[in-house]
Order: C-alpha cells, then structure tokens, then sequence
C-alpha cells in the first residue's frame, strides 16, 4: 500500500487518466494501490477509478485518518491510527433502512475497506459504542450483519467491542437498577452543584455474556444490536476513565495514543461502583457517553459523543481543564445547546466538527453552540504563516444535492410507455389537502453530495476537508498541529 504525500504542499492533486482527463481529486494520505510506473509517472488505482499521478507524489506511509461520516441525526465516526494500520469506528448512526438517502455508515465503511482499501472484508480493531441511543448504535447492525439495504453482503472481522456499560432494558429501571449512596470521589470544582449523595446506577453491563445472555431482557432495538454484539466481536469489554488509555494505545514514541475520558464510574460507600443518575432516562445516557482523546505528535482530537451540560460539569469535576484541549473536537450532542461553556473553554478546540442531520425537530446545530465553539475556540497557523480564526464544520452543511427538472418520462413497467412531464403532476402529501404540482415544475434531486468531513494528521499538520458542490475536488485548511497558543 501506498499513500498520496503533500504533493509539495498542495495537499490534493488530480488524477488523471491516458488522455489527461481529470478521474477525480485526491486528498493527502488518500490510498494508492501501485499498478505501474513510467518514468516520473506512475499508474495506481485509488476510490475506484485508475489514473496517473507524478511519482514524487507517492509516499510509503500515511497519516492518521478520522473521518465524520455523514449519517444525517447521529453520530459515526472511523478512525485509522497509523502506526498499526488499525481501524476503529466509534459510533455508526441510525440504521441505513431509516435514512432517507437508505445509505449510512455501514455502506461507508463497506466502500472503505471493499472498494478503496481492496481488501475482501471490513476489519475492525475496534468498534466502540459511546452510549446506548439507536441514533449511535443502529449502523453496528447493519455492520455486524454485513449487510446493506439493496442487498448487498460482505464479511465482517471485530476484534473488540468497547462500551460505556449502559444497557437499554425492556422494563423499568430500563438503564439498569439504581440505589441510593455516596460517593467516595472529590466532588469538583466549587459551584459544580454535584453533590456526593445522589442515586447510581449499579446494574451495569460488560461482557460477550452481559450482551448475547442477559439476566433480563434488553428492549427490542437493544436487543437486535445485543443479539450480534455477543456473536461476531472476539471480545466484549465496558470502558471507564479507570482504563487510562484505550488497552493497546497507551503513549508510545511514533504511535497513536487514545486516552479514555468518560464516562464517569463512581466507586461508592456502600460498597461497588455505579454511574451517576443525571436526570431523566436520556439526560443520563447522554452524559454518560464515552469520550476518547487521541493524540498523534503535537496533534490532538477530542470525541465527545453526546456529552450534556451535566456530565460536562461532572467531567470537569474530575480531570484537570487542560485534558480536553484538542486541536479538533467532534461537537457534543450534534451541536445541541445543553452545553457548560467552561468545557468549550477548556477545549479550545482549533476546529470543531458537528455531526448533524436534515429532516430532524431539534434545530441542530444550535446558535449558542456555534457561537461558544467560534468564541472560545483558539486559532490556528496556517502553512503560509496566516492565522486561521477557529474553524466550524457540520456534516449538515457539507451535504448537498443536485436539483433538476424531469425532461422526459415513461412508465417502468412493459411496455415502458413514454409521457411528456408538462402532461402529469405529483404529490408527495398524502392527506386530503395535498397540492399537485405539474412534474415538469417540480425540482427533483437528482444527485447527492454526502457531508464526510475529513480530519488527517502526520502529528505536524493538520487537514480539514470537504468535498465542494458539483465536482470531485475539495475545500481544504491545513494548519500546524499543537496545543499551545499562537
């Protein structure tokens, strides 16, 4: 395998078919499956299409890789730590069969290792689960199941299944029983308004067991996702701020390290350990999503999930501030505005990603959000010596569509009879006060622009990019990595 380089600081370059005709852009670090070469060209394959690129462009290792998959409300997110060339997807949206494209992560993931990689299976070191809501956990079925809505099927391999320890069971206590105690652990900062006595969820799940043979029954989506978890991953583990480091990524020289953050397990007086009730049913299981940090070189990344302005201050509470300033932060909860603006503060984020979809009642991403990311976030140097002012993607506003009118029409079924659009009309209301609209007036998307935003890193440098409307080229910053102020 072999990987496009900076390409003398451009960060992208055309490939090019035998005429010279552009075949599409690829972006640096984008994968190269050698084919030929003749003289200071050579021939490869890369996503799917075969072309030339100069020979000085061709690098021997790549980068670290995270892509924020567009999977409309939701979140997933694949990430490749170089040193390993291991593949972790954390999250993975509502199922494809509910997305109105009926496209979601796993088709993303299928065209990465099937189609671009070559490889004959998608595999996975990791596949981790922040919390227990289907808008994060209902592409690992279509995972685990290898198969995609239009039929299509292909092999599987995880190696480990991580999780924050929260179920979704049938019957109430349906996050699992909970008990009233203390809790033996500092409190946080003055004004957190965390107490030490409050109600814990102790019944919490783990293991291969926990998931494929539960003591009682999970709720019937959980118990689809459940059914598979037992099955196909080799092991099944929870995780916790105890573990430290992610096992296998601890901080090692040329390596990618992934730091566990949350969620928060309390050891308590009573004896046992237990997560904090934060509230309602969906409060709790938001705040207690998990939160990995990944650090490569100077770069760091933060993933949040769905993090509340109560786990926040619990967060807060319990590592110190600057644990969670990062280079590039995945926004929490898709940009919702339940949000403590001391964590924004703290991570000082040079650029925040927020995972966000059309079609939905919350309004995300929010106004105050935006603002606080844009406000508190730090800025960054550009390659040229430029200051970049924080930097704010949506895989909402990434996405787009090609509209266009119908010019001809015919019916599928045979004979295929033609029409002239101007002669019928439609209407996609189905109650009584629908409104006809003539077919040739009507604008039909007839192309769509997925929302990827694409994070990549040599531990240096970073790069942000987005594939631009109506071609296959990209809008991309790159700026240096580092913690630090300017």
């Amino acid at each position: 395998m072999k990987f496009l380089n900076d390409a003398g600081g451009r960060y992208k370059l055309p490939l090019k078919n035998d005429a010279g005709k552009t075949l599409c852009t690829l972006l640096w670090g984008d994968p190269l499956h050698e084919l030929e070469r003749r003289g200071e060209r050579v021939k490869v394959r890369a996503r799917k299409r075969i072309g030339w690129l100069p020979a000085s462009a061709v690098a021997d290792t790549g980068l670290l890789e995270i892509y924020v998959i567009d999977v409309g409300q939701g979140d997933g997110v694949l990430l490749r730590t170089p040193h390993d060339d291991a593949w972790h997807l954390i999250d993975a949206g509502i199922r494809a069969a509910e997305q109105m494209t009926r496209k979601g992560a796993a088709n993303f993931v299928r065209w990465k290792f099937i189609d671009d990689l070559r490889r004959d299976r998608v595999n996975l070191k990791s596949m981790i689960l922040s919390h227990p809501d289907a808008d994060h956990y209902g592409g690992f079925v279509d995972l685990l199941s290898g198969a995609l809505p239009d039929g299509r099927r292909f092999a599987v391999e995880v190696e480990r299944f991580w999780h924050g320890g929260l179920g979704r069971f049938r019957d109430a206590p349906t996050l699992g029983a909970q008990r009233a105690d203390t809790s033996t652990a500092p409190l946080g900062q003055p004004g957190s308004g965390i107490k030490a006595a409050a109600n814990f969820i102790v019944e919490r799940i783990d293991g291969k067991t926990h998931f494929g043979r539960p003591k009682r029954p999970f709720a019937p989506d959980f118990a689809e996702l459940a059914k598979l978890v037992g099955k196909v991953p080799k092991r099944v583990d929870s995780l916790a701020p105890g573990n430290g480091w992610l096992p296998g990524y601890a901080p090692a020289a040329g390596a990618a390290a992934i730091r566990v953050l949350a969620p928060v397990v309390e050891t308590l007086a009573g004896g046992g350990q237990g997560l904090r009730d934060l509230g309602s049913d969906s409060v709790t299981r938001n705040g207690h999503s998990v939160v990995l940090r990944v650090d490569y070189g100077r770069a760091r990344f933060l993933l949040t999930g769905d993090l509340n302005t109560a786990s926040q201050k619990l967060l807060l509470g319990r590592h110190p501030a600057h644990e969670f300033a990062v280079d590039v932060a995945k926004g929490c909860h898709h940009g919702s505005d339940d949000i403590d603006l001391r964590f924004v503060r703290a991570m000082a984020a040079r650029a925040t990603v927020i995972s966000s979809g059309d079609n939905e009642d919350y309004a995300h991403p929010r106004p105050r959000v935006l603002g606080a990311s844009a406000r508190y976030g730090r800025e960054a140097r550009a390659r040229d010596g430029s200051v970049l002012p924080p930097l704010l993607y949506s895989t909402e506003l990434a996405r787009s569509v090609g509209l266009d009118f119908a010019a001809h029409l015919r019916t599928v079924a045979e004979p295929k009879q033609p029409y002239r659009p101007d002669q019928l009309e439609a209407d996609f209301d189905p109650s009584p006060a629908g409104r006809y609209r003539r077919l040739s007036w009507l604008p039909i998307a007839t192309d769509l622009v997925y929302g990827l935003v694409n994070v990549r890193s040599d531990g240096d440098r970073i790069l942000c990019a987005t594939m631009k409307e109506g071609s296959s080229d990209f809008d991309l910053q790159v700026f240096d990595a580092g913690v630090d102020p300017l």
